[in-house]
C-alpha cells in the first residue's frame, strides 16, 4: 500500500478539530553559514473546515 508524500496534523479540542498539512523548505545553495541552517515549516488547511475557521480567526481580529 502506497504512503501520502506528506502527513496530516490534527488538533481536536472538545467538538472543533482542526486538520493541516506542513511543508518544510530548505535554501538550496545558501550564501551564508546562517542560511545554511535555516527551515522554514508552513502549515495549509487540510479541509475546508479547517480553511473556514482559519479565515474567521484571521478576520475577527
Amino acid at each position: 500500500m502506497p504512503t501520502a508524500p506528506y502527513r496530516l496534523v490534527t488538533f481536536q479540542k472538545d467538538d472543533i478539530r482542526l486538520t493541516w498539512f506542513t511543508v518544510i523548505s530548505t535554501l538550496g545553495t545558501p550564501r551564508d553559514v546562517t542560511f545554511q541552517e535555516l527551515r522554514l515549516e508552513t502549515f495549509f488547511p487540510a479541509d475546508e473546515a479547517t480553511a473556514a475557521l482559519g479565515q474567521q480567526l484571521a478576520s475577527s481580529e
